[in-house]
């Protein structure tokens, strides 16, 4: 058993490394392609990649990442803001875009949650309504017998 839990903490050290790598690799990828389109100075891609890196681990794709920061850094440059300025610009715009993502995710928990309960007490409904199909068949069986015993006692005193 301490082996099976093992090879489980394993795998699942693998998988969470795996997937930071690969945040790690979409950062780079996008402030590579912002900085060679121009969007960004080489001096701004330490910065853009944080920020992308922390879209894509909120659950943005590389081109959601990428159009959020693209978007940020022009409206930073239209507005003259350089260096610090311009990361702060394109920080304030992926905080805005992760608590979206947020808001989205616990939307869908909660209908997840809602469809369950909903699930539940449908399945509820259906075990009382079968519950009360059999009583009603039972009933039903209990005056036919009734009925054919009170039949039988008429017929037996008519001969007598």
């Amino acid at each position: 058993m301490k082996k099976l839990f093992l090879v489980v903490g394993l795998v699942m050290g693998v998988a969470v490394l795996a997937y930071a790598q690969s945040a790690s690799e979409v950062a780079k990828q996008v402030a590579k392609e912002l900085r060679d389109s121009g969007v960004i100075t080489a001096r701004d891609v330490p910065s853009v990649s944080s920020s992308v890196k922390t879209l894509v681990k909120s659950g943005a794709s590389a081109d959601d990442a990428k159009n959020i920061v693209a978007r940020a850094a022009h409206q930073a440059k239209a507005q003259g803001l350089k260096g610090k300025e311009l990361a702060a610009k394109v920080h304030e715009a992926v905080k805005a875009r992760k608590a979206q993502l947020d808001e989205a995710k616990k939307k869908a928990k909660e209908e997840k949650r809602r469809a369950k309960q909903v699930e539940k007490e449908v399945k509820e409904a259906e075990r009382k309504a079968k519950k009360a199909s059999e009583e009603t068949e039972e009933e039903i069986r209990e005056k036919h017998q009734k009925a054919g015993k009170e039949s039988n006692k008429g017929k037996g005193k008519g001969k007598d």
